[in-house]
């Protein structure tokens, strides 16, 4: 959500202004929407809201200095814009075929696309897509790497993975052909003078006559395939030795392959792509004490199990012994209560977790100006299990300074009731909405020691 103009004339733009002293904050004239109307005509409200966004874009509601609610067109883009409430697969079943792009295999990424990726991951440990932004250096780690063969079979892409397996199959068929061929020449079976008229020899394996035979015959020995032209005799124990221990490897191999197919098939890499964050963060005051929202939802009907959310807080950090520790990771506590509390959430359809800005905070002495000026990333993980294969589902999101807004508070516009189909109507493309509050444009620290002096009085 873009920065737009307050209605309220002491407090300028969103992330823009000073602390407002105590006589330009009128904190008991708020009103809130939807206060004194029942909840029926409240669902009717946010139903008609959703259905406008399909049509018109976006909405941004603003309360006027009166509390009373204006809703105005989002002029950015949002990648939810286009969400209907009906999914397939995590497919769309109204807007399939919708779209007048075809999909081209052939077609190269724009320029202008791979600079705005760019841009969004600059200064960033963490993407907005969830994407950490790290890299190794060290020269030396392969090795480790080898160490945790299975792990990083796993993680490799597939086509090095079928690549892979098939020279591990080719190889092995080349190997074991080679000492066929070995044997039957050791054994002088390759030897015309052994097949004139009136000889006696006994081949070790019917048909090998050459080095190709005896590959192919590895082939059909090592997945069993039994074309009835070659077969091995009774005469070379050797060559029994050896199709014991081609049959052994060929069903190591067969079995590495499964598992690791089986593990990559199951491992959730996209499962994280249908859950969704609020593009922004905001900063409101709840119940006197200020809070850091945030907004997040699973598009999929099979929620994630046992879903809890944690924060980290990534800033330069300096000790009293002047030592300095460039890149701190501190916790913050996000819980899906009016408080802040509770980690644990059931994403049933968005909700928004909060963080409680006190002393335990970092952002405990952060002002509306110190966005301008101060460095640091806000971090959000999302982790659960999905219910279909049993693995853990752990993604992530972040947000800078400059995309944390003030005085600002979610409209709470994503669920309603519709009585007509008899049941909850979720709308996505609501998620980024906000409205503005009263919010004072003080720091967490400034507006206790406010209270603590007006009570001391």
């Amino acid at each position: 959500m873009g920065s737009h103009v307050s209605p309220f004339p002491n407090q300028g733009m969103d992330n823009i202004g000073m602390e407002d002293n105590e006589d330009n904050v009128i904190m008991d004239e708020k009103k809130f929407p939807r206060s004194d109307t029942t909840l029926s005509q409240v669902d009717l409200d946010i139903l008609s809201k959703q259905m406008m966004v399909g049509k018109e874009g976006n909405i941004i509601s603003r309360m006027d200095s009166m509390g009373n609610i204006n809703k105005d067109l989002n002029s950015e883009d949002s990648p939810v814009d286009n969400i209907p409430v009906a999914n397939f697969f995590g497919q769309s079943i109204q807007n399939s075929g919708v779209s007048s792009i075809k999909w081209n295999p052939f077609r190269k990424k724009s320029g202008i696309l791979n600079v705005m990726h760019a841009q969004s991951k600059r200064n960033r440990m963490v993407s907005k897509h969830g994407r950490i932004n790290t890299y190794n250096r060290g020269r030396d780690q392969h090795e480790r790497f080898l160490k945790d063969f299975f792990t990083s079979l796993i993680e490799l892409s597939w086509s090095w993975t079928l690549f892979s397996f098939a020279a591990s199959f080719f190889i092995s068929w080349l190997f074991f052909g080679v000492f066929w061929y070995l044997i039957a020449l050791g054994h002088g079976d390759l030897d015309p003078a052994n097949f004139v008229a009136g000889s006696n020899h006994s081949v070790c394996v019917d048909n090998v006559n050459d080095f190709a035979t005896s590959f192919l015959f590895s082939l059909e020995t090592q997945h069993t395939i039994g074309y009835g032209g070659r077969a091995t005799t009774g005469q070379c124990s050797l060559a029994i030795i050896l199709m014991c221990l081609q049959s052994i490897v060929g069903v190591v191999i067969s079995a590495c392959m499964a598992g690791i197919f089986f593990a990559k098939f199951t491992k959730p890499t996209s499962r994280g792509e249908t859950v969704m964050f609020s593009k922004n963060a905001l900063i409101s005051i709840r119940d006197g004490a200020l809070y850091l929202l945030v907004r997040l939802g699973d598009m999929r009907q099979s929620h994630l199990i046992e879903c809890h959310v944690s924060g980290h807080f990534l800033s330069k950090k300096k000790t009293e012994e002047g030592e300095v520790i460039p890149y701190h990771l501190a916790q913050m506590e996000f819980g899906s209560e009016v408080d802040g509390t509770c980690e644990y959430i059931q994403p049933f359809w968005p909700l928004v977790v909060a963080h409680k800005i006190d002393k335990n905070s970092p952002l405990y002495d952060l002002a509306p100006r110190d966005l301008q000026t101060r460095q640091f990333e806000i971090i959000l993980t999302l982790e659960g299990t999905t219910p279909e294969t049993g693995n853990t589902v752990q993604t992530r999101t972040s947000y800078l300074p400059q995309e944390v807004k003030w005085a600002q508070r979610f409209d709470h516009a994503c669920v309603a009731y519709d009585k007509e189909l008899s049941k909850y109507a979720i709308s996505y493309a609501m998620l980024n909405s906000y409205l503005e509050d009263r919010t004072p444009r003080l720091s967490a620290k400034a507006l206790d020691e406010r209270n603590n002096s007006k009570g001391g009085d």
